[in-house]
């Protein structure tokens, strides 16, 4: 069920940074203190903690061991996280 969700977070990021249309995506810059803490990208973004797995995808990262790159990132906005959760039927912690 997290793998497609994922996947369409992903697909979602990759498609909005070729539009580049303003508005429709969070830019970020990852900064030295959010390397090793995913969640506090998450916290910045969302105001939660729970959005790192979101992070983590927008990132290029494949898990909680690896650093963020110090890249600005593209993230869904939390109405189009919620509207993709909504659709793959995933569940707020």
């Amino acid at each position: 069920m997290l793998n497609p969700y994922h996947n369409a977070i992903r697909q979602y990021c990759e498609l909005q940074a070729r539009r580049g249309l303003t508005g429709q995506y969070i830019r970020y810059q990852v900064l030295p203190d959010e390397v090793l803490d995913h969640t506090l990208v998450s916290f910045r973004v969302y105001g939660v903690r729970t959005e790192a797995d979101v992070v983590r995808v927008a990132a290029g990262v494949s898990g909680i061991w690896e650093a963020l790159p110090q890249i600005e990132i593209i993230l869904p906005t939390a109405l189009q996280l919620a509207q993709l959760k909504k659709e793959y039927g995933v569940e707020d912690e």
